[in-house]
């Protein structure tokens, strides 16, 4: 490594001059060096102060774009998506419920989907939760609870004020209450009643006695014309004497009462009817029903509110409430159904949805449906309009004694069972308290 050289110059006074001007020089350099070091600092500050304006001013801009933009949006109608499974009357009504909403709101837009019936439930299980379902959707209570559990529904409880929902019959409310919350709003209730043509029975029966005597002076198997038709090995029609003895199908405690005595007792009339009384034909379908009672050639039939839809112009007919079971002095009582508008839980504008939900319910929506569709209104208001006489009349009537039809997993599990015990007591003449009990085994061990 070679050793440093000393400074120029020789001994301390030369050392001491070449520092010195060493120092001078330096010092030289280092003052014009900061000099410029300062005037580059400041025009780096002004490019910086431009560049921020540059950038607020931008910031600013499209703040302002931003906002044109979301007030441009909010100008747009909120959609609200409703999915049904309503044909024939029952779409048409709802079509025009629907167009008086769109053309009085203009913040909010309902589009209607219709879904066939079959597919329905799937469709909706499947679609709300990965965000494909509707806003809100109509179908039955019968499967509020399994909804609610499966976070699939939105109860509107919080919406609904005690005041307003006194607006509805009791029994159409209280069928869409699930663990103390309201799952929807009601606008239908469905339930079967009697049927008659006024020129075979000029008065209906009131009593199963009465029933039967008339059902027989209009019967003969070889002319095919038969007093009483309806579909009786199915329990949903079948459930009226079932209740009117004094049975029930599913308690409002869960608990299956298939095997009671009163259920067997109804399923006993009902194959006394066919076997004994020999009034009801041998295997009845829901289009024999019909093709019967538009022929002339059934006196009385057992059927729901979507049935005069089916009735050919011409028939003379009236609708009267089942007879009541003279053992028992209880009305025949059938099912009722709450046909209700729900409220999904996916839905992002629940708030619109609900206002929505409370049209389709409201007064207005239900006159058109009944004078549309002839859909019984859970709505008490359009009741009022009805003149003396009418036959809607009597489905109001027929409430006060309908069940609620029970729902559920449990009431899911019943029906295949029940239908097959049914046919056997009223088919093939088995007893019914056996058939019954077999029935609830296998229904408990299902549910269990």
């Amino acid at each position: 490594m070679e050793p440093q050289r000393p400074l120029p110059g020789r001994g301390a006074a030369g050392r001491e001059r070449t520092m010195s001007r060493v120092r001078a020089r330096s010092g030289h350099r280092v003052g014009v060096t900061a000099g410029s070091e300062v005037r580059q600092g400041r025009r780096r500050s002004l490019v910086s102060l431009m560049l921020a304006v540059l950038v607020l001013w931008g910031w600013v801009a499209s703040l302002s774009g931003c906002s044109e933009a979301k007030g441009a949006a909010s100008d747009a109608p909120v959609k609200v998506v409703l999915w049904h499974s309503y044909r024939a009357g029952e779409q048409e009504a709802l079509n025009k419920v629907i167009q008086a909403y769109n053309d009085t709101h203009e913040e909010i837009v309902v589009e209607a989907l219709q879904i066939p019936n079959e597919a329905f439930a799937d469709k909706l299980t499947a679609s709300i939760p990965r965000d494909n379902g509707p806003d809100i959707f109509i179908f039955a209570h019968d499967r509020v609870g399994d909804w609610a559990e499966q976070g699939l529904i939105e109860p509107v409880s919080i919406w609904s004020s005690t005041e307003y929902l006194q607006s509805f019959f009791k029994s159409t409310v209280e069928a869409l209450v699930y663990k103390k919350s309201l799952y929807g709003l009601p606008i239908a209730f469905k339930s079967v009643v009697l049927y008659y043509n006024r020129d075979l029975v000029p008065n209906p029966p009131r009593t199963d006695r009465e029933l039967i005597e008339i059902a027989k002076a209009h019967t003969d198997p070889a002319q095919k014309k038969y007093g009483l038709v309806y579909q009786n090995t199915s329990l949903y029609f079948t459930a009226p004497f079932i209740h009117g003895f004094g049975g029930e199908v599913l308690g409002r405690d869960g608990k299956l009462g298939l095997s009671s005595e009163g259920t067997a007792q109804g399923l006993q009339f009902a194959r006394d009817l066919l076997a004994t009384h020999k009034v009801v034909p041998e295997d009845v379908s829901g289009n024999l029903v019909t093709t019967l009672f538009n022929k002339g050639q059934a006196a009385m039939v057992i059927n729901g509110p979507w049935f005069r839809g089916e009735i050919t112009e011409g028939v003379n007919w009236g609708t009267a409430v089942l007879p009541t079971i003279s053992a028992t002095g209880q009305g025949a009582a059938p099912f009722v159904g709450s046909e209700a508008v729900l409220l999904s839980r996916y839905s992002r504008n629940k708030e619109e949805a609900y206002q929505v939900m409370r049209f389709l319910a409201g007064p207005d929506s239900s006159r058109i449906r009944m004078q549309v569709a002839g859909q019984p209104a859970a709505h008490k208001a359009p009741w009022d309009d009805l003149r003396e006489g009418d036959p809607m009349r009597v489905f109001r009537d027929q409430l006060n004694s309908a069940v609620i039809m029970p729902g559920g997993p449990i009431m899911r599990a019943v029906w295949g069972p029940a239908d097959q015990a049914i046919f056997k007591v009223v088919k093939d003449g088995e007893p019914p308290a056996e058939v019954l009990k077999v029935a609830q085994e296998r229904i408990e061990k299902a549910v269990r």
